[in-house]
């Protein structure tokens, strides 16, 4: 049987391959610690909002049917269109281990009685009531945006570096069988299912609002990606 020796520059060689191997998979490693971290602190604030947005959405629908009950649809129409002077938003992001966080700093939503553009005095109790309703619901969605954005990011980050780990910790394994390890050794599937359960409606998921992806007039609601 024919033996064969490797030599001492071979063998320094593989050293030096499996010194920098080792050192890429823990800097992996690093990384999708401080990514998941990350990713559960978002995680935690988005599930115990999530529900609220629904919540809203249906009660101000509520108070909007009932004024119409009474006043009927013009006034709410006429004050819409006094009260719509838009909303500033600034879109900020931070990074945290290569990955941009998002956040959304906005202007108050909520109206005081000079920027609403009606006056309580000479209009019903029930154009406040709603407005009221209405602001609630768009302050939550706001907020709610930029998280889950984050979260997106996150967690699709997430699935690279795990998928990264996996072929450094598995070099023998066919390059199509690594997204399959990822899957069963590094637990993705918990990430996987929340972004699908945050996903819009035309994705197959959660609309937050509760109205199907609608506004109360019917007005189609946009996706944080602008669609």
């Amino acid at each position: 049987m024919q033996s064969l020796v490797a030599t001492r520059s071979e063998l320094l060689d593989r050293r030096r391959r499996a010194v920098f191997v080792s050192q890429g998979r823990d800097l992996l490693k690093d990384t999708r610690t401080a990514l998941v971290r990350e990713f559960r602190h978002h995680q935690s604030e988005l599930l115990d909002g999530l529900q609220q947005p629904r919540c809203l959405a249906i009660r101000a629908r509520q108070r909007l049917d009932e004024a119409t009950a009474v006043c009927g649809p013009e006034p709410f129409a006429s004050f819409a269109l006094a009260a719509a002077t838009g909303i500033d938003a600034d879109m900020q992001s931070r990074t945290v281990a290569g990955v941009h966080i998002v956040d959304l700093p906005h202007d108050p939503v909520r109206r005081n009685a000079r920027t609403r553009g009606w006056a309580s005095a000479v209009t019903s109790t029930h154009l406040d009531t709603v407005a009221l309703a209405y602001q609630e619901q768009l302050e939550w969605l706001l907020d709610l945006c930029a998280v889950e954005l984050s979260v997106r990011r996150l967690a699709t980050e997430i699935a690279g570096q795990a998928v990264a780990v996996e072929r450094v910790a598995s070099s023998d394994a066919p390059a199509e069988d690594e997204p399959v390890l990822m899957l069963n050794r590094r637990g993705w599937q918990p990430f996987q299912q929340l972004v699908g359960f945050l996903s819009w409606p035309a994705r197959g998921g959660l609309d937050p609002t509760g109205l199907d992806g609608h506004g109360t007039d019917g007005a189609r609601l946009a996706r944080p990606d602008g669609r």
